[in-house]
């Protein structure tokens, strides 16, 4: 009688799992963007939101039988808008999955509350060194780059082949002062020097400081990094190159954000000839990314561009782990670890999440922006940095 008791009870339990699993399958899989749609930031965020929304579409709007629904609502890209924000997704609508934000001081100041409620933040852009660093969570997994990652090889490239000296140009917050610190020491380990630094206040139009500053410094400095958020970034390209000052020694170096797509428009010509150093490219030439652009200009009728991949690939690995998990996520370890193990084509290439330090893992590639004979600009790829990994300085997860 013992035995058959103990089996009706393994029976029952049995039974009780798979009808839990099966309505968690069925339930709506609720994800709570942190994105802004205003203010300086607007047009990061809206391009994220395009690819993501893009990824979600080309999966049916569902994942292992799960409709997506997707909260959105502007955070303004300010933290303690997007700390309130971020608790009601989580209290209220008991998301699934975060996904944002922008900035490196908006994703500091919702680390804590997002690692107490142990709900996954995916990083779909802000760089900030710390959240896969000392701040590192399990609940936390950057699809994007971190500060660091990029800047530090761009730094590398320039001292082996732009120059050995520079003047860095950045906002003053902390992705501005954690990407000029990875570029000096990357320029460092190749020979060269940052010779003079810019902080510039955010919003910032007017550089003619700046330029003034600059100009007294030609023959001193061989090239300018700058990372200036927003419109800020291309009005800065036009005004230098409008003052005459670059030339075969004067390069404008910078991270990715500034030299494609995103502000093509907004530089024209003036962007050509500068170098830049990111983790996507629309020139890749992969059967991949080949297929992915065809299918984005179709849908959209433009070119992607850095923002629209990081988007597309936060919801392609979000889905792929729902998936994985067939729909039932209340595992937060098999969750962590199918996010930190599973593999997607990625247009950017080479893309794996580290499980020590929940950073994505990936190529940087340097490239110079040129005029194709169609006119449109484009990037010539000069040098790729392969799988770059983040230390994750004082990680322990």
């Amino acid at each position: 009688m013992f035995r058959i008791n103990r089996l009706a009870k393994a029976a029952l339990l049995g039974l009780c799992a798979l009808a839990s699993a099966a309505m968690a399958q069925g339930k709506e899989l609720k994800v709570g963007l942190l994105l802004p749609s205003s203010q300086v930031f607007a047009a990061y965020g809206d391009a994220v939101r395009e690819g993501f929304d893009f990824a979600l579409e080309e999966a049916g709007g569902q994942a292992a039988g799960r409709k997506i629904v997707v909260l959105k609502e502007d955070n303004k890209e300010d933290p303690k808008v997007t700390l309130q924000l971020a608790r009601r997704y989580i209290k209220d609508d008991e998301v699934d999955f975060l996904v944002g934000p922008i900035a490196s001081h908006v994703v500091a100041a919702i680390r804590d509350e997002v690692h107490r409620a142990k709900t996954f933040l995916l990083v779909v852009n802000a760089g900030n060194n710390d959240v896969t660093g000392k701040d590192c969570s399990p609940y936390i997994v950057r699809t994007s780059f971190s500060n660091w990652q990029v800047n530090s090889a761009l730094g590398q490239y320039a001292g082996e082949s732009v120059g050995k000296s520079a003047m860095t140009i950045a906002s003053n917050y902390d992705a501005g002062r954690e990407m000029a610190a990875a570029f000096k020491d990357g320029l460092a380990k190749s020979g060269g020097k940052v010779a003079h630094e810019e902080w510039l206040a955010m919003g910032a139009a007017d550089f003619a400081p700046t330029i003034t500053n600059l100009r007294a410094r030609q023959g001193e400095v061989d090239m300018t990094w700058s990372f200036i958020v927003g419109a800020g970034g291309p009005r800065f390209v036009n005004q230098v190159t409008q003052a005459g000052i670059r030339g075969p020694k004067l390069k404008l170096v910078a991270p990715i954000w500034l030299g494609d797509e995103l502000f093509f428009g907004a530089m024209g010509d003036n962007a050509i000839g500068m170098v830049i150093g990111g983790h996507y490219m629309s020139a890749l030439n992969t059967p991949v990314n080949n297929a992915f652009q065809a299918r984005f200009q179709k849908r959209y009728g433009k070119v992607a561009h850095t923002m629209h991949v990081q988007g597309y690939d936060t919801a392609k690995l979000m889905i792929a782990t729902v998936e994985a998990m067939k729909g039932d996520l209340r595992d937060k370890d098999k969750v962590r670890k199918a996010l930190t193990s599973l593999k997607i084509d990625s247009p950017r290439g080479n893309f794996a999440i580290d499980p020590r330090t929940g950073n994505v893992v990936q190529n940087i590639y340097i490239g110079e922006v040129i005029k194709k004979p169609d006119g449109a600009l484009a990037h010539k790829i000069l040098k790729t940095y392969e799988n770059v990994r983040d230390p994750g300085t004082g990680c322990t997860l």
